[in-house]
């Protein structure tokens, strides 16, 4: 069940699931599914009206009800954001009551996932499942929260599907990196990125960023690619369901989020053999920059991201053996290891349940 964000984390899983031969319905509350999915699709996104009332949340709510009941659901894994106490417990009364449900958490921004209140949490996911990307996650969910069942199963990726060379993409006639995710205020920090990215030496370079997303921030980080004079620099390809051919023909990736989870930016960045430059932040880049695939930086620290960014473009040797390491570091985190995690951890949840 997923909505926003969350759906290509759930698509990537559906399909996982799929392979394992469980029987799989991907659920979506919004009206626009943008990636590849296994399974069964139920699109409540179709129910939802302009007004989006309360009696249309509730129509919506009653026909999933049924959904669940006549395709004899019996685990539902849950990665929307959770931040109404009420609407939370109407649905664990409602929907819940015969069925297992499984709560994600895929970021280290746990306000997307709880309500405002410790209390309240408590009161509605004290006992009940969680799964989390990082062991870091699940340490502040226990320190915080006293949460008793929490799992860690990371994101993962299959090794297999990558090819080790793909064309340039079109359009592209220079030296490039790349950074890619929504366009959204306060999250992916691409205003940061550019600035810091203004003052390294790669526009004298000409080596461009490319920013691979769309979102709400487009207008206004064009127009500081504009007042930074970088129109002929920064260059925005928007979304790119298939992103390889750049990410694969990019000297290296570079992410500066101010949160993150368990970023599958760097994870395919990896599996096509490009290096990552990022910042570190509470969970996500530390558990997969090892210094043998790409540089870490301290949080927040833009001109250690500047220098980072400076010393991997002139060291042709530094990227050369980052990149000949990048596949391998990952290896943990393929489709054929963390499928059984998942299977390992779903017979022995729904046996107890």
């Amino acid at each position: 069940m997923a909505g926003g964000g969350a759906e290509r984390s759930a698509a990537l899983l559906s399909t996982t699931l799929d392979n394992l031969g469980y029987n799989t319905h991907l659920c979506t509350i919004t009206d626009n599914i943008g990636y590849a999915y296994s399974g069964h699709l139920v699109n409540l996104g179709l129910l939802k009206n302009k007004r989006n009332d309360v009696f249309n949340k509730l129509k919506r709510l009653r026909y999933f009800k049924k959904y669940l009941k006549q395709n004899e659901i019996q685990v539902v894994l849950d990665f929307r954001m959770r931040r109404s106490f009420f609407k939370e417990l109407l649905i664990q009364q409602i929907l819940y009551p015969d069925i297992l449900p499984v709560y994600m958490v895929r970021s280290s921004f746990l306000n997307y996932y709880f309500p405002k209140t410790i209390l309240l949490s408590k009161i509605l996911f004290k006992n009940e499942q969680l799964v989390v990307l990082t062991e870091a996650t699940r340490k502040v969910l226990k320190d915080i929260y006293r949460f008793g069942a929490i799992h860690v199963i990371p994101n993962s990726i299959d090794l297999n599907s990558y090819a080790k060379n793909y064309p340039m993409p079109a359009g592209i006639d220079s030296k490039f990196i790349v950074a890619s995710g929504r366009l959204e205020r306060g999250v992916k920090q691409f205003d940061k990125l550019i600035t810091a990215y203004s003052q390294s030496i790669l526009p004298h370079l000409k080596i461009d960023l490319v920013i691979l997303g769309q979102g709400e921030m487009l207008t206004e980080l064009q127009q500081l690619v504009k007042s930074l004079n970088l129109e002929n620099n920064v260059k925005f390809a928007g979304f790119i369901e298939s992103p390889e051919a750049f990410v694969s023909n990019a000297l290296f990736t570079v992410l500066c989020s101010a949160y993150e989870g368990f970023p599958r930016v760097i994870l395919e960045s990896l599996a096509c053999g490009t290096p990552v430059v990022a910042t570190d932040c509470p969970t996500g880049p530390a558990e997969l920059i090892d210094g043998t695939n790409g540089i870490l930086v301290p949080h927040q620290d833009f001109e250690g991201l500047t220098a980072a960014m400076n010393s991997l473009a002139e060291n042709e040797l530094l990227r050369t053996q980052l990149k000949a390491a990048s596949r391998d570091s990952i290896r943990k985190f393929d489709n054929s290891t963390v499928s059984k995690d998942w299977q390992q951890y779903l017979e022995h949840s729904y046996e107890h349940s």
